[in-house]
This record gives C-alpha cells, sequence and structure tokens, in this order.
C-alpha cells in the first residue's frame, strides 16, 4: 500500500477558519503570525461540475513542503512514497493513502485526525478555487486530493494517544515524523516496529466504523 504521512495544524474541523471557534493551533511560524493556514480547508469538500457533467464531492489537501534559504518552494518528492521509486519524473502519483497527523494542543503528541484514501499526490503546489459564498472564493493550495467518500475526519475526542498517536523521532522512536512536514515511513523492512506500527495503523483505518466529522455542514459552524 502507497502510504504519506503529512503534519499540519491542528483543527478541529477544517472546514475554514471560524474565529472564537476553529482556529489552528501549530503548525509553524506562519500558522501563529497570520493566524491561517494552507490546511484549514483540507476536510471541506467542494461540490464540482465537470464539463462532461459528472458532478462529485471533493477534498483538496494542504500540506506545506520545505521552503529552501533563496525562497523556493520544494518539492513533494512523491518517488519516495513506497511503491512510487519509478515516478521521479512523474508530476503526480495515484492511489496513495494519505494520513494528516497534528500535535494535540497542551498534550504533548501528535495524532492522526484523518485521512484520505485512493489520493492522488502532487509533486508541486496546484491551485483549488473554494467558494465561500455565491460571490466569493478563497484560492487554496493543494498537494493531494480525493472524493469525499474516501476521506474521514475524526472527531476531537477520537484523536487519543491512546488509539491514533504517531511518534516523533525528537522523542527518541525509531521512526516518525523528523523535521519535514512529510513521512514516507520507509524502511519497514528493516525496521520490525514501523512495520507493526504501520500494520496497525493501516488496520484501524480499514475497520474505522466511527463518526465522520467530514459530514458537518460548514455553515452549520458559523
Amino acid at each position: 500500500m502507497r502510504i504519506l504521512f503529512c503534519n499540519i495544524a491542528w483543527m478541529n474541523y477544517y472546514k475554514g477558519i471560524i474565529q472564537g471557534k476553529d482556529e489552528p493551533v501549530g503548525g509553524g511560524s506562519y500558522v501563529v503570525k497570520n493566524n491561517d493556514a494552507g490546511e484549514a480547508y483540507n476536510f471541506c469538500p467542494i461540490h464540482t461540475k465537470w464539463d462532461d457533467g459528472l458532478e462529485q464531492d471533493i477534498c483538496y489537501g494542504f500540506t506545506e513542503t520545505k521552503t529552501s534559504k533563496s525562497g523556493k518552494i520544494q518539492d513533494l518528492h512523491i518517488e519516495k512514497i513506497e511503491g512510487c521509486e519509478h515516478c521521479a519524473k512523474e508530476e503526480f502519483v495515484e492511489d496513495v493513502t494519505v494520513i494528516y497527523c497534528a500535535a494535540r494542543p497542551r498534550q504533548g503528541f501528535t495524532s492522526v485526525v484523518g485521512w484520505y484514501k485512493h489520493a492522488i499526490v502532487y509533486r508541486k503546489y496546484q491551485i483549488a478555487e473554494v467558494p465561500l459564498s455565491d460571490r466569493t472564493y478563497y484560492y487554496q493550495y493543494y498537494n493531494a486530493e480525493a472524493l469525499k467518500e474516501d476521506c474521514v475526519l475524526l472527531p476531537k475526542n477520537e484523536r487519543r494517544i491512546t488509539k491514533w498517536n504517531v511518534p516523533r523521532r525528537q522523542t527518541g522512536a525509531s521512526y516518525g515524523f523528523g523535521q519535514s512536514n512529510v513521512w514516507f515511513a520507509d524502511g519497514r523492512r528493516e525496521n520490525k516496529l514501523l512495520d507493526e506500527f504501520l500494520k496497525k495503523t493501516i488496520d484501524k483505518i480499514e475497520n474505522y466504523q466511527g463518526e465522520n466529522w467530514i459530514d458537518i455542514q460548514q455553515d452549520t459552524l458559523m
């Protein structure tokens, strides 16, 4: 299975920033300085009508990649995803399970907050037009997309250390997030602990039957 872990800011609903109710926490200096986050709409499905008449609800996910000292935004190296080693010249890969994670405020651990199954993951940022009202739009950068029916946003109280914890290497773990916001979870053949973690995580995702906050409507939060 193709797996990609992405670190993002913590929010409850990811359906836009709602002052005093759902604001991003963590996620780097930009979030702190601007009280804004590219991932604010990661679990806000957009109803899309295609030229052939097909209509779909699609989620567009953002995770920030590194920026060079010269200010250039670096690519998301999709060829590092397991099973995509041959994609060094491709601009996107398909059928990836993207697992979004965030540091839970004041509790000192990182939790899975949700996931996209069967996602398309892009090397470079794309832009989606997100309608805020009948006449206004928000232009969202994204590097993953998936159909709404393949996306799950865990309820806030479900995101517990005993169920969805994701390690960070700076805590001494032999696997997990490093300094980058993306973790390719490579090396499972050499690391039995990593292999066990991935098997358990995917099993929980495949068998999750709980509430899905992606079904919460944006206008009910205002």
